[in-house]
């Protein structure tokens, strides 16, 4: 009785896992590695220093403020260069320009520039670019 009762156990939790919002938007298993966990955590920490410096005052919503700038940079060059792949590049970029609404026009442009639809859709999803 031990035995089935953990087995059903188990798969209860395998089950409930499998429709959660965070099951799904993590990398599948060959995907990850230490260097991906390492390059998505600053780049989180990125994403979080656009929507403190977002907050500050502005003079133009066309070019931001020197913080906006300095964070959008530092954006752009860690998700340039983390070994994750194009799908999870997009995402991170969706994250980075909704904390950046309305704080610098030009940065937001930046941000859909460096999408990597073209290879989403010609050469697939790979882990790694």
């Amino acid at each position: 009785m031990g035995r089935v009762a953990l087995a059903t156990l188990g798969c209860t939790a395998a089950l409930a896992g499998c429709g959660s919002t965070a099951a799904r938007h993590t990398a599948p298993p060959s995907c990850t590695n230490r260097a991906a966990s390492r390059a998505t955590a600053r780049i989180l920490l990125d994403i979080a220093a656009l929507g403190r410096a977002s907050a500050l005052p502005t003079k133009s919503a066309l070019k931001g403020n020197p913080a906006v700038n300095r964070a959008t940079d530092a954006f752009l060059h860690d998700v340039e260069t983390a070994p994750i792949g194009n799908l999870a590049r997009n995402r991170l970029i969706d994250h980075a320009a909704a904390a950046l609404v309305g704080a610098c026009e030009q940065c937001f442009q930046a941000l859909e520039a460096a999408r990597p639809i073209p290879e989403i859709a010609h050469r697939g999803s790979a882990c790694t670019k």
